[in-house]
């Protein structure tokens, strides 16, 4: 508990600290009437927009996770779907590497009665399906705007080039997760060795057993994916689903600032780049990185103090915000759990 807490509380001032360089290096580099002035001239319409954008990118995320229960023959309620995502997404933006998101949505899932081995089959899926879409939907729109992309982004190949090798190798990884036995075994054999040496496993043979049964159900679900055709095709759609609606916001966050001149597949072809190339940061919410490059290539797109405002617009809707959606939701259940904790107290205590 106190290691969690303290990886948290770090997370958490990695935010604070990008957040005021951001801040600082903005406020300094542009004159604070022209930034008020963009501010009160924005449209409330597009504004609505994008918050509608990043509720749609949290229902396809769930929507993912709950088709895939759903095909394995296992129940779950679209609520408790979204649920989940809801604090996985919350957990992805504030450990780093997006690393705590995937298990934390299995926990949740796992209240519900899903399996691990089908939510960790799930989370593979989603993860391999929605990479996939988002580099081919990234190499589709940077061939047909490849002109727009050099005039508004010179010498930025290199940025989007190396999130394309760091994606395909993420997807490697999880894709041999997926079908191959023998390396699941492996991984499971490693962890247990090291939770032996640290005195954390205290009978492996038990445990080794525990999870080479959810290694059976989560290479059984996977297969039984990749077996269906119709399922795949749907997933695709899904990821397709909350790239495009995430990517929307850019679009929103343009024609509030009542900017014109550029088309929608133009922005979100730069959106989509940039997603690609700064997602491979192992800070949480890849922090640096998207303001960083939001800077290299939208600096030609919205003039002068309307890039800072478009900045911090884009970045509250699209990551900020499900700061603040999760936040709420696990605040909320942990003042619902201490209240209970209390009444069954003072109900215990009644009885005595």
């Amino acid at each position: 508990m106190k290691k969690k807490r303290i990886e948290r509380i770090f997370s958490f001032l990695c935010l604070a600290f990008t957040l005021g360089v951001v801040l600082v290096v903005g406020l300094r580099g542009n004159e604070l009437e022209e930034m008020l002035a963009a501010l009160s001239n924005l449209t409330l319409a597009w504004l609505l927009l994008c918050v509608l954008s990043w509720a749609l990118y949290v229902v396809a995320n769930a929507l993912a996770m709950y088709h895939f229960v759903r095909i394995q023959g296992q129940k779950i309620g679209f609520l408790q779907a979204l649920h989940a995502a809801i604090v996985g997404i919350y957990y992805c933006n504030v450990t780093p590497g997006a690393s705590g998101g995937q298990p934390m949505e299995m926990y949740y899932l796992s209240k519900y009665g899903i399996s691990i081995g089908v939510s960790g089959s799930g989370m593979a899926v989603k993860f391999v399906v929605f990479q996939v879409m988002l580099l081919i939907a990234g190499a589709v729109m940077w061939i047909s705007h490849a002109g727009f992309v050099q005039e508004y982004a010179p010498g930025c190949t290199w940025f989007f080039l190396l999130g394309y090798v760091v994606n395909f190798f993420s997807i490697g990884m999880v894709i041999m997760m997926a079908v191959s036995q023998r390396a699941v075994r492996w991984v499971i054999e490693r962890v247990i060795r090291i939770g032996v040496r640290f005195h954390i496993c205290k009978t492996p043979d038990e445990s080794r057993l525990k999870w080479e049964n959810h290694c059976r159900n989560f290479l059984e679900s996977v297969q039984q994916v990749i077996r269906k055709p119709r399922d795949l095709v749907i997933q695709c759609l899904i990821a397709l689903l909350q790239l495009f609606s995430l990517m929307a916001v850019i679009v929103a966050v343009y024609f509030a600032l009542g900017l014109q001149g550029l088309n929608i597949s133009s922005l979100v072809t730069m959106g989509i780049l940039l997603y690609i190339g700064a997602s491979y940061t192992p800070l949480p919410g890849a922090s640096g990185a998207q303001e960083g490059g939001f800077a290299m290539l939208f600096r030609g797109i919205f003039p002068e103090a309307n890039c800072f405002v478009a900045l911090l617009l884009w970045r509250f809707f699209t990551y900020y915000l499900s700061l603040i959606a999760g936040a709420a939701v696990t605040v909320g259940e942990s003042l619902i759990a201490v209240r209970k904790g209390r009444k069954a107290l003072e109900m215990h205590k009644q009885s005595n």
